[in-house]
């Protein structure tokens, strides 16, 4: 069946309304997944690790791998990623309890407030956080002492700095955008571009796409 952009972005406006923003139990929070896939030809391999706040450790992770048929498309990674992300996901849910995730893309920082972390967190009805390395869609304004991402008036996430590095943090689902803020600091080290659990699912995905045939 051909993707059909107009039906993709008529999803995403639905789905948009189905995000909930809520604050998040900070203090109760130790298993924070992140997701991600990699690619070799036509075949994407995401990766889902869970992984320790309070040990600093990798606890497990989970794989799935198939062939790519939508074309990447910005704006829309949702509906060539998320398919596979989700499977990889549910898998990992499947051996142990996440308290949040992280997902290599943007939530609401997105033209239609809908980014793949968004998308993903509506579908499983979960926590999720957007990272990225680059603003696909708002306006950086400065509050105070910080760098925020706001569309129509509304802050949906967060510029963080580190060192000569900076990321760009948004809600997903049910977390504020101060909340995503803070856990993505949390488990962040500036040596590396992205938060622990991402650059360890970026690592592994990275490192099964080498073997397949």
């Amino acid at each position: 069946m051909a993707f059909l952009v107009e039906n993709a972005l008529r999803a995403q406006k639905i789905l948009s309304k189905h995000i909930v923003i809520q604050p998040i139990s900070i203090s109760a929070i130790d298993t924070i997944a992140g997701v991600d896939v990699s690619y070799k030809g036509d075949m994407g391999c995401a990766v889902a690790v869970a992984y320790s706040l309070k040990s600093r450790t990798l606890i497990t992770y989970s794989q799935h791998c198939e062939k790519v048929l939508v074309p990447y498309i910005p704006g829309l990674l949702a509906f060539r990623e998320a398919p596979l992300m989700i499977k990889a996901l549910m898998q990992l849910l499947s051996k142990t309890s996440i308290d949040v995730t992280l997902v290599n893309g943007h939530g609401m920082a997105h033209p239609r407030k809908c980014g793949i972390a968004s998308h993903i967190g509506v579908v499983l009805s979960i926590p999720t956080i957007g990272v990225a390395k680059s603003l696909l869609y708002g306006n950086v304004a400065q509050i105070g002492g910080d760098e925020v991402i706001v569309i129509d008036g509304v802050v949906v996430g967060y510029v963080i700095r580190g060192g000569s590095k900076k990321i760009y943090v948004s809600i997903g689902n049910k977390v504020t955008a101060e909340d995503a803020a803070t856990i993505v600091l949390s488990v962040w080290n500036c040596s590396y571009t992205l938060p622990e659990p991402l650059r360890l699912a970026d690592e592994l995905s990275r490192k099964i796409v080498r073997k397949l045939a």
